[in-house]
């Protein structure tokens, strides 16, 4: 038999979306944003609107990735196991590292959020979330296979109506929606079975890309020149994932990298085997105060002629550092459990009907 060998065109795609998210996340808990001044608009404040852009357009993309390919894959408890027991790893290691070194006051409420902080912050945060929407695996990939393709077309349009709509002129946010997790599972699943015709052309998929980030970055200057006039946020039309821009971008990306043909690159897919553990790390409450305010400094660089290199290097710095410290989990603790694991109980790898 032939192992089937992983491209690494999405394995890329993965990492620049962990890149984009890094961005989001410096801008966003950096501070910046609180020194804006929309009647006097400096080159500091477009580069961190553009350059903090990305964060929920990197999301969605991660959904449709999951829902391009688990469409065609069966559901096991030991997926659903390791992915849950990486999230919990975190969520229990940085609380109790920050209380330990006297930077938090350890408290009930801090001990109870600690402890279920999986199920406290599901429908707030990404990671509970999506595991969430792993356990509806079976069941959504049974309703795709149960539908036809005009049938699977005519829901995502209503599902579409449903969320971008109220999403984006009414700004109706869903944060981190089961639902729109599912909406966006569906899209990824019908441009497997019934693949556009920008999917795996290049030249159609880069006009598309194209189009799609010059609409977001217009989007994003617009709204900052107008803001005494229309005073609607920057990111109005990517500002959550439910937004019209937010969905177009991550679509056109996706189809993107889809048809950048890279063939196996080993490096590649080793460091995107990081990619979950790096957002899991750097996004963790504690992590994100101390990581922007105390060790980057973040709001100390506004106005600066080296904003731009400081991001960049904060952004590369962050990335390879929790590469680092995922690969170790992954070797120290995830491979040897799990080489044990499947040893004691085979039933795990059994594909839940």
């Amino acid at each position: 038999m032939v192992k089937k060998v992983r491209e690494s065109n999405i394995e890329l795609f993965r990492i620049i979306l962990m890149l984009m998210i890094i961005a989001h996340h410096y801008v966003s808990h950096g501070g910046g944003v609180v020194l804006y001044d929309f009647d006097n608009v400096t080159g500091s404040q477009l580069f961190l609107e553009l350059w903090g852009w990305g964060g929920k357009t990197g999301i969605n993309c991660f959904l449709l990735i999951t829902g391009y390919f688990m469409c065609m894959q069966e559901f096991t408890w030991r997926k659903f196991l390791k992915l849950y027991l990486e999230i919990k790893f975190y969520t229990l290691l940085f609380p109790i590292v920050f209380w330990a070194l006297g930077r938090q006051q350890f408290s009930l409420h801090y001990c109870f959020e600690t402890l279920f902080g999986v199920a406290v912050n599901l429908g707030k945060d990404f990671p509970p979330s999506y595991l969430a929407l792993f356990l509806l695996v079976p069941f959504v990939n049974r309703l795709i296979r149960a539908m036809d393709r005009k049938t699977h077309l005519r829901l995502l349009l209503i599902l579409l109506l449903l969320y971008t709509v109220p999403g984006t002129f009414f700004l109706n946010f869903f944060f981190e929606s089961i639902g729109w997790y599912v909406t966006v599972y569906l899209i990824g699943a019908y441009l497997r079975l019934y693949p556009l015709p920008v999917l795996g052309d290049l030249k159609k998929s880069s006009l598309l890309a194209t189009v799609s980030l010059s609409l977001g970055f217009g989007s994003i200057l617009f709204f900052t020149y107008t803001q005494r006039s229309l005073g609607l946020p920057i990111y109005y039309l990517l500002a959550d994932s439910n937004q019209i821009l937010a969905v177009l971008c991550a679509v056109a990306l996706f189809c993107l990298f889809k048809s950048i043909n890279l063939g196996h690159i080993r490096w590649i897919n080793a460091i995107a085997t990081a990619t979950f553990g790096v957002y899991l790390i750097h996004d963790q409450e504690n992590v994100r105060q101390w990581l922007w305010g105390e060790v980057f400094h973040v709001k100390d660089y506004y106005g600066g002629d080296w904003l731009w290199l400081h991001a960049v290097c904060a952004l590369l710095a962050v990335y390879a550092a929790c590469v680092i410290l995922d690969v170790l989990r992954q070797r120290l603790l995830e491979k040897p459990l799990f080489e044990w694991l499947d040893k004691r109980f085979p039933a795990l790898n059994v594909k839940v009907k």
